[in-house]
């Protein structure tokens, strides 16, 4: 579990489930075989991707004090054993996606390349605000999920799910990347604050944390919107940005971890509004 990342495999299932809920036409049977076949095979390429990810990062994790104790830099597990083990994650998850459609399957490898091979080894490596194009892979779960229901790459609602995630990954990390700073720096990683400082990273939060705010409120854009959604998603970023403010006004104090938190809970209010606006308005009986 530590080599493969679960917990964060956690939160791109959940978020995987909302984008098929959201797609599910309740005028058709729920599709069980293609929720089952899309949730595992994800969960399968999401958990290769954080073993090869600590396959890649072995040498820069022995070197802060935040991974030196995972599973291959502590030598608690074998190089040899985590690449056996993530060959069998994406054959299986592979396997299973193929199942469902090709434009799922295509999406679940997207997923996996760019973030192993475009985000880890080069984005990461290179570049302050690697942040921005890494969300991208971030992104894809709820867009998988919603596609896995739907199965039309041309419905922009499943766009607008993957933009809610993606602007929401550059506070979430830049909050982390402050907190570890000097961490990311030992890692030879140039970070936001690393290479432009703190203050630079405090304005780009908020620039992106405003931009997430905004767009959890443009549901109603996409969406059959009634109470639920609109006092929902206006309630959520209001919240969020009080937070933000909260933050901002005490950066280095314990305040970090709240509004870190805070970024994590708003993303699932803003999915479970859309879902359960969605599914009301559905099941009224007037419709």
């Amino acid at each position: 579990m530590e080599l493969t990342k679960a917990e964060i495999v956690l939160l791109e299932v959940i978020t995987l489930i909302a984008g098929f809920l959201i797609g599910q036409s309740l005028e058709t049977s729920f599709q069980w075989e293609s929720f089952i076949f899309t949730l595992v095979g994800v969960s399968l390429l999401a958990l290769a991707a954080g073993a090869l990810n600590q396959i890649q990062e072995r040498e820069e994790d022995a070197m802060m004090d935040r991974t030196k104790k995972r599973p291959l830099p502590s030598g608690r597990l074998t190089l040899r054993f985590a690449s056996t083990l993530t060959i069998i994650l994406i054959l299986f998850g592979a396997a299973l996606l193929s199942r469902v459609s090709i434009p799922v399957l295509a999406l679940g490898i997207f997923a996996v390349v760019s973030y192993n091979g475009l985000y880890t080894l080069w984005w990461k490596r290179k570049m302050a605000f690697a942040a921005i194009p890494g969300a991208i892979p971030g992104a894809l779960p709820v867009l998988i999920g919603f596609q896995a229901a739907v199965r039309d790459m041309t419905d922009v609602r499943g766009y607008y799910l993957f933009a809610i995630l993606f602007f929401w990954q550059m506070p979430h990390f830049w909050v982390l990347a402050l907190k570890y700073s000097q961490d990311y720096e030992r890692g030879g990683f140039p970070t936001l604050p690393v290479a432009l400082g703190n203050q630079v990273t405090r304005f780009q939060i908020t620039l992106w944390c405003l931009a997430y705010a905004g767009i959890g409120l443009l549901s109603a854009l996409f969406f059959p919107t009634g109470i639920i959604g609109i006092l929902g998603s206006l309630l959520t970023s209001v919240w969020l940005i009080l937070e933000l403010i909260r933050f901002l006004k005490q950066p280095e104090q314990k305040t970090w971890l709240r509004f870190f938190l805070s970024i994590n809970f708003s993303l699932l209010l803003y999915l479970i509004v859309i879902s359960a606006d969605l599914w009301s308005i559905l099941l009224h009986p007037k419709n």
